[in-house]
């Protein structure tokens, strides 16, 4: 029996609040996570679905990676401050909130081609903290399904 190839990531999708995802939508054009050991098999040209969570868990838009980097939270908010879809203060508290260090890196994320779909979609599973990534087939299969 041949062992089955792995196929790759192309998209990821991360659970967001609704304020976040509406930020980014209006031109906040840098995302930024913790994320396990490295990124998740992303590439830049992927692309970041946004799952709104707490109520409607639904996928109401994605957008296209442009770049990707690892860099403390200081580094983010000197790098990019007003183009980050978080503040200052929110970054701060999500970093103690997942009980990281200063030092710690996020992944960050710039993004273009930022659309909004006509009909949001709900997943197959349930999306957590941990994100969902999408082999290309099944990104257009979760597409077409919405």
């Amino acid at each position: 029996m041949l062992p089955k190839i792995k196929e790759r990531k192309v998209a990821v999708i991360y659970p967001l609040l609704n304020e976040h995802i509406e930020r980014i939508f209006q031109g906040k054009d840098v995302f930024c996570k913790y994320v396990g050991k490295g990124n998740p098999g992303l590439k830049v040209g992927d692309k970041l679905l946004f799952y709104e969570s707490r109520g409607q868990s639904r996928v109401v838009g994605e957008a296209t990676i442009g770049t990707i980097e690892f860099l403390t939270p200081e580094e983010v908010i000197a790098k990019y401050g007003d183009r980050l879809f978080i503040t200052k203060e929110e970054l701060d508290n999500y970093r103690k909130l997942r009980c990281r260090p200063l030092d710690k890196r996020l992944m960050v994320l710039s993004l273009y081609n930022t659309r909004r779909y006509k009909e949001p979609f709900r997943t197959s599973k349930p999306v957590t903290m941990a994100g969902q990534t999408l082999s290309k087939e099944e990104y257009k299969m979760m597409l077409s399904a919405g």
